[in-house]
């Protein structure tokens, strides 16, 4: 793959290469390698081969560019370059993507402070109140169906796996959560704004203490308020699974700055934020099935990612009482500010 990274770039004029690419740290789904040229530094993202086989996989990643440039004067962010007109370059069989190297690092609990809660409680803030729209990407109209649970713990049953009986033994909740996720989006489909969709902190990028939002891949519509209540849940804890109530009330204050939290269908929020989680539980029972993915790290990485989704479901499923307390007080004293 490096020998084709340095092909790459000296086929699109990014330079020759005056070492060797060096793969960091990213996501779980594709590969990003820091590249030194004679022209500059560049994060080149190889996207995941088996994932743009899906029909809808290379449309979605251009339409993931297309927001994040529309969203540049926003926020501070980082898009992919164009080269030739274009953001996602095909070169002998894999798909690539090409960002200028910031010299940032991402933060993680228990260093996330008050400040960098501010800072993102009020870029979601903006994004959702900037309400862009970009042809071709449409809103969501009905609730996706429920996930094949049942098929995946017929196959399940067969392997001895950890995981695997882990993800039995929560049946009954996973369907539960499922079902609650499905009913609750047909009236969060209602309201709808483009939006980031994934804005764990491996996404924010912080250089001189400002925030630089990345990895726009999984962009596009969502509810508002259910967004809001994912951003709570990946920046207020502690790093051992409580939540901080300075964070939230700070996040929740810097977005409302931007946004109205008034009348508000908090409870149907509630009930669909398990869906991210549930998603991502699915794709990797998938990996770690076999289902998905060509390689034995595939479903080592499957495996992993299954116990431990399995067992945030769990201790977020305890967490939605502290959530909904919390919201419940910040919009009344919301309301009573807002009265005086």
């Amino acid at each position: 793959m490096k020998e084709q990274i340095n092909k790459f770039c000296e086929k699109y004029n990014l330079g020759s290469p005056s070492e060797e690419p060096v793969m960091v740290t990213g996501g779980l789904m594709h590969k990003m390698y820091r590249v030194i040229t004679g022209q500059g530094q560049y994060a080149i993202k190889v996207l995941n081969p088996d994932i743009m086989q899906r029909p809808d996989a290379l449309q979605n990643m251009i339409n993931s560019e297309k927001i994040s440039n529309e969203l540049k004067e926003v926020v501070s962010l980082i898009a992919a370059k164009s080269l030739d007109g274009k953001h996602i370059i095909e070169f002998e069989g894999y798909y690539y993507l090409v960002f200028d190297w910031l010299e940032g690092r991402a933060v993680f609990a228990p260093k996330i402070t008050v400040e960098y809660c501010r800072q993102i409680g009020s870029a979601l803030g903006k994004i959702h109140a900037a309400g862009i729209s970009i042809p071709g990407i449409k809103k969501e109209e009905n609730s996706r169906k429920t996930y094949d649970w049942k098929m995946f713990s017929e196959k399940a049953e067969k392997e001895k796996e950890e995981c695997f009986r882990l993800f039995t033994d929560n049946l009954p909740n996973i369907i539960k959560w499922d079902n609650d996720v499905t009913e609750s989006q047909k009236e969060l489909l209602k309201n709808q704004v483009i939006s980031h969709r994934d804005l764990d902190p491996k996404n924010v990028m912080w250089k001189d203490s400002l925030a630089y939002i990345i990895d726009w891949e999984a962009a596009g519509y969502v509810n508002p308020y259910q967004e809001l209540v994912e951003v709570l849940n990946y920046w207020i804890t502690d790093g051992e699974g409580k939540y901080d109530r300075r964070k939230f009330d700070v996040i929740m204050q810097a977005y409302a700055e931007h946004m109205n939290i008034g009348s508000v269908n908090w409870e149907a929020v509630l009930k669909c934020s398990f869906d991210g989680m549930l998603g991502w539980l699915e794709y990797n029972l998938k990996r770690s099935l076999g289902l998905e993915g060509s390689s034995s790290l595939d479903k080592q990485e499957g495996r992993q990612q299954v116990a431990g989704t399995i067992n945030e479901l769990i201790r977020y499923q305890k967490q939605t009482d502290i959530l909904r307390r919390w919201i419940e007080e910040f919009t009344e004293n919301e309301s009573k500010r807002d009265s005086i």
